[in-house]
């Protein structure tokens, strides 16, 4: 399970959405913006939840 929310967030990170958007041919300085915001809104709930859900799954799972 961890490893799953792990790879999830990795895809979600700022800087993997940034690549993916200038590897589609997005302007650079647009894709920086766009992530920016992304970060601040978006992101940082994200890796909140993915945190507390693994520190969940590790209180109901202390064998691993």
């Amino acid at each position: 399970m961890t490893d799953k929310m792990l790879a999830i967030q990795h895809r979600l990170n700022p800087l993997h959405v940034y690549c993916r958007m200038v590897e589609k041919g997005i302007n650079k300085k647009l894709s920086i913006s766009i992530c920016k915001y992304y970060e601040l809104f978006v992101y940082s709930t994200i890796a909140y939840l993915t945190t507390l859900t693994m520190q969940i799954c590790k209180l109901l799972n202390p064998t691993r």
